[in-house]
């Protein structure tokens, strides 16, 4: 597919946006255009990034620091992929007819219509997500039910994508996205490229869960459960047996399964499985290797017993989740 260029990046922000949702995405496109100059890719910058509101000039953001818009929303002729942020002040942005009525113009106008966060819910209160799929902040997800009753609400998931409409989770999540449409642009090696410039940890896929792993782990409040929960993780292909947890942590096998579910809400036979499911989608999502391979890499110790986890847990087997959420470009 022949990029044109530049391709033009229009950020649509307003008072009491989140500014992460606002210049983490832009930062994406920016350092990919300066790294496909750098390299050689392109002679000029393949993304041009701008920012518009109601009206140009400051707009202060959630965080009392201000962003400065080009222009007004309303001055925006042509743009390839067009932003909505998120943020608190998002209820104000739902109540704006004139701008809501913009963004129904501008859908068939856009190569590509993406929200952050619960920007989601400005596209839903203008009527753009009805009938899709569509996820936002896990915090919103109930009210983006309820501002747009049509829309199947993926709660879980980092981004979707619905023909040219783009919606993703929370904050950091808008990072993943633009990352995602790098790659749909220029390949995996770029966007691999510009996340390794930009130390992020990992290019996430849009299937995976917005709740880390090791987060959850780290939020216990036993230092022992937490400790080995971050063990677990790391180690999905040991001997996860309720013996072995227990001699690990110095307890009974008894007392160790009534305590860690106690800790945890989960037997630990429940959260080592669910783990390793956990593993086996990434591994699923952003490699090559065989179900063979991933099925002893995250501790089932056949393919056979990986396909029952899957289809209890997820309705579906590795062979045909792989075909649904691999990468084209893996």
């Amino acid at each position: 597919m022949e990029i044109p260029i530049p391709h033009r990046v229009t950020m649509l922000a307003f008072p009491d946006g989140q500014m992460l949702d606002v210049v983490g995405p832009l930062e994406v496109f920016s350092r990919a255009a300066r790294w496909l100059r750098d390299e050689g890719y392109t002679r000029d910058l393949a993304y041009r990034v701008e920012v518009v509101a109601e009206k140009p000039g400051p707009v202060r953001m959630s965080s009392g620091l201000e962003i400065i818009a080009a222009r007004s929303f309303e001055d925006v002729r042509l743009s390839d992929t067009l932003m909505v942020s998120g943020g608190i002040g998002y209820p104000a942005v739902c109540d704006n007819p004139f701008l809501l009525q913009w963004l129904r113009k501008q859908k068939p106008r856009v190569e590509r219509l993406a929200s952050i966060c619960n920007g989601a819910l400005i596209l839903g209160k203008a009527g753009l997500l009805d009938g899709l799929t569509a996820t936002t902040h896990w915090e919103y997800c109930d009210e983006l039910s309820a501002i747009s009753p049509d829309v199947t609400v993926d709660r879980d998931a980092l981004f979707v994508r619905q023909g040219n409409l783009y919606t993703s989770a929370g904050v950091t999540a808008g990072m993943d996205l633009a990352l995602a449409l790098v790659e749909e642009d220029w390949g995996r090696k770029v966007a691999l490229a510009v996340a390794q410039e930009l130390v992020l940890f990992i290019k996430r896929p849009g299937g995976q869960s917005q709740f880390s792993s090791f987060i959850q782990a780290q939020a216990l409040e036993s230092d022992r459960f937490r400790d080995l929960q971050l063990w677990i993780l790391s180690h999905l292909e040991s001997d996860l047996s309720v013996q072995a947890l227990a001699d690990r942590v110095a307890m009974s096998p008894r007392n160790f399964a009534r305590a860690f579910l106690c800790e945890t809400g989960e037997t630990p036979g429940r959260y080592v499985r669910r783990m390793r499911i956990e593993a086996a989608r990434r591994e699923l999502e952003e490699s090559q290797r065989s179900v063979e391979q991933i099925a002893q890499r995250c501790g089932f110790g056949s393919p056979e017993t990986m396909r029952r986890g899957f289809v209890e847990h997820l309705r579906v087997s590795p062979s045909d989740y792989r075909a649904r959420f691999q990468s084209d470009l893996t």
